[in-house]
């Protein structure tokens, strides 16, 4: 019986070693699947955070925290950048409200987080930007939400109100931006 332990141990082995194999490949489809993620959803979360009306270091904070908490929870999310969204806007609505707020009138500082081509977006529409940050604060989160991509039904879900208000509530945003861009002798 014991040339039956050597045949049986190479056959266990084998299965072992390709087991964890699998898993390995598994795990790097997975760590690239969440690079690509964070990569292509980062500088849009950092730029709805500064929309919301948080400072370029909060925002960039704010987003890293996010990611960080994504990347612990990555198997368990369906919907990763709407989590992301939604997790990154609780954040930052907890941190205004114990900070005082501030509209952003500076361009940002270059940040890892930030493209060149992010920052030379944000100055060229830097007076929409401004005016955003004017706007009272539920037509402000829904044009944030908006600019981030969001449908109105997407926005109401998330908000926790009904479609026809946020549409409501957006076309006010908007009136209120063309007043002020014009009012201030923006053209766009």
């Amino acid at each position: 019986m014991s040339g039956a332990e050597p045949a049986e141990a190479p056959v266990g082995g084998t299965d072992q070693v390709e087991v964890p194999g699998q898993a390995g490949r598994a795990r790097a489809g997975h760590e690239v699947a969440f690079t690509d993620f964070y990569r292509a959803t980062t500088p849009s979360l950092v730029a709805f955070l500064v929309v919301r009306g948080a400072r370029l270091a909060d925002a960039a904070d704010v987003a890293q925290e996010t990611m960080a908490a994504a990347y612990r929870r990555r198997h368990d999310l369906d919907h990763p950048r709407a989590w992301a969204f939604r997790v990154a806007s609780r954040a930052l609505a907890r941190r205004l409200a114990s900070a005082r707020e501030e509209p952003v009138a500076e361009p940002p500082e270059p940040s890892p987080l930030l493209r060149p081509t992010a920052i030379e977006n944000w100055e060229r529409h830097h007076d929409v930007a401004r005016a955003v940050t004017r706007l009272p604060e539920r037509q402000r989160q829904v044009m944030a939400w908006t600019l981030a991509g969001s449908t109105p039904a997407e926005i109401a879900a998330e908000l926790g109100l009904r479609a026809d208000t946020v549409r409501s509530t957006l076309l006010k945003a908007r009136r209120a931006l063309i007043r002020d861009l014009h009012g201030n002798g923006g053209d766009r």
